[in-house]
């Protein structure tokens, strides 16, 4: 028996053989993938072809938990543009807005069962996780009203306004904050928003894309075909979206550009800063022009610069008067769009103080609102016909208080500006001139100018916005560990 044994397995380590065998097995496992398209089509085929990826994904993943914050920040920027070319060519796409909620669960998951007899939540245990948590219990609340029309609905819009905060805020102050965690994931914003304003720069001078254009066609033209001309979307959700994020990265490119770094990195935060101002003009998005113009105010205030202040207020009252006084530039379709955003009489405007003041008055005896997911999409596909899913919210702060209430606005609302007066507090008590000083005002200026644009559109609960966004806050508040980052689990054993 031993013998045999022996022969077998020289036949088996034999050069050719094994040669032979490797080949014989790749020819059947295509032939039987061939088999399983020709029968249930490509899709199957894709799947198969794509099964091995996704196991080598998650054993590196399982290895490198941060892996799962990456791969959603990725996901965030590159979801409207493949879910378009699907669309074009037909493919079935799995949820892969989904997939992002997955994936930051997944990450608390596999570092709870990596970790399992050391794991160490004491970076939770601060003031912004408890309101965040508040928040979301309130809304898990939500369920119960009484006016809410359907569960699915519920689960659908709780995502960006309340599981998305708490999750990566989250995760930012329990494993993700060292420097390295910092600039792996703002370069990764920062190469992505690049790619962005490449883009939109093409949609601008050479066109859009087939997909782009059945995208126009199906409807989205209503919106972003003014006059004749394009807003510039790039492969973002809409114009809108686009043109919040590049006020976004406009402003923290800016501040960045003047912090100690080197002269090429200098110089590229500078044309990140120049060319995403350009970007965010060619969106015709009125609106993100509260991102730099707030940013700019908050980072003076934190600057504590009184040079600095002076000229920047300089500048921004320049802007303001350029804009609002003059009619120079009047024929440029981009700076006449501006313009209208300081124009007290224009009619969007004066419309959305009138379906605020409806609002009020239908609100007038539900202090908790009608129900999250009533409004909006969720409204149109959830509960249509009904006088929430007819009303256009437009900023996040009205559609907040659509679904939530009074009581739900106000706690919302007062949860971020406690979260940014307090971050500027801290940075107004670090040292002037550090690296960490210069980050911080940079993202808070960001997050300022992003706080101020929810008021005319739901720009926090749009990807990539609402991850960047929400790192930025982790980041400020874990910044005094740089030097000593803290770990999701004890060194020690209990």
């Amino acid at each position: 028996m031993s013998q045999t044994q022996d022969r077998i397995n020289r036949f088996f380590q034999n050069d050719v053989v094994a040669e032979l065998l490797r080949w014989l097995a790749f020819l059947g496992l295509a032939a039987f993938t061939a088999v399983l398209i020709a029968k249930k089509g490509i899709a199957i085929g894709a799947v198969l072809l794509a099964l091995p990826v996704v196991v080598a994904y998650f054993l590196l993943f399982f290895r490198y938990p941060k892996l799962g914050i990456y791969t959603s920040l990725v996901i965030s920027f590159v979801l409207p543009m493949v879910n378009r070319w699907g669309d074009y060519y037909g493919i079935p796409l799995p949820p892969l807005g989904l997939g992002v909620d997955i994936l930051l669960v997944l990450t608390y998951v596999v570092v709870i069962l990596k970790y399992w007899r050391r794991v160490d939540f004491s970076a939770l245990s601060n003031d912004v996780m408890l309101l965040l948590t508040i928040w979301m219990a309130y809304i898990i609340l939500q369920v119960a009203n009484p006016l809410a029309y359907s569960f699915a609905a519920w689960f659908y819009s709780m995502r960006g306004i309340a599981l998305y905060q708490l999750l990566i805020i989250g995760l930012g102050f329990w494993m993700f904050n060292s420097k390295k965690d910092f600039y792996n994931w703002l370069h990764l914003f920062l190469a992505f928003s690049a790619l962005g304003i490449l883009w939109a720069i093409k949609q601008k001078f050479i066109g859009v894309s087939p997909a782009e254009q059945k995208w126009l066609d199906d409807g989205e033209a209503t919106t972003h075909v003014l006059f004749g001309k394009l807003r510039i979307f790039s492969y973002y959700f809409d114009a809108g979206t686009f043109g919040a994020a590049m006020g976004h990265v406009s402003i923290v490119s800016a501040v960045l550009f003047l912090g100690p770094y080197s002269r090429v990195r200098k110089t590229f935060y500078f044309l990140m800063a120049l060319f995403g101002f350009y970007a965010m003009m060619l969106s015709g998005t009125r609106g993100a022009l509260a991102v730099p113009g707030l940013g700019g105010i908050a980072f003076l205030v934190m600057s504590k610069n009184v040079r600095l202040l002076l000229a920047g207020a300089l500048v921004m009252i320049s802007g303001f008067v350029f804009l609002k006084y003059t009619t120079l530039l009047q024929s440029n379709y981009e700076v006449n769009r501006l313009r209208t955003a300081l124009d007290s009489d224009d009619p969007s405007l004066n419309t959305r103080k009138r379906n605020r003041k409806r609002l009020t008055e239908y609100l007038r005896d539900k202090p908790i609102g009608g129900g999250v997911g009533t409004t909006g999409s969720w409204g149109k596909r959830f509960s249509p016909g009904t006088w929430l899913a007819d009303f256009e919210p437009d900023g996040l702060y009205t559609r907040i208080r659509a679904e939530t209430g009074l009581i739900g606005r106000q706690f919302y609302v007062w949860m971020w500006l406690y979260i940014l007066f307090k971050a500027i507090w801290k940075i107004w008590k670090m040292p002037a001139g550090t690296e960490e000083h210069n980050v911080s005002m940079a993202l808070m200026a960001g997050y300022a100018g992003i706080l101020m644009a929810n008021y005319g559109n739901a720009v926090m609960t749009q990807h990539p916005i609402s991850l960047v966004t929400f790192l930025s806050i982790s980041t400020v508040y874990t910044i005094h560990r740089w030097n000593n980052p803290t770990k999701p689990y004890r060194d020690k054993e209990w």
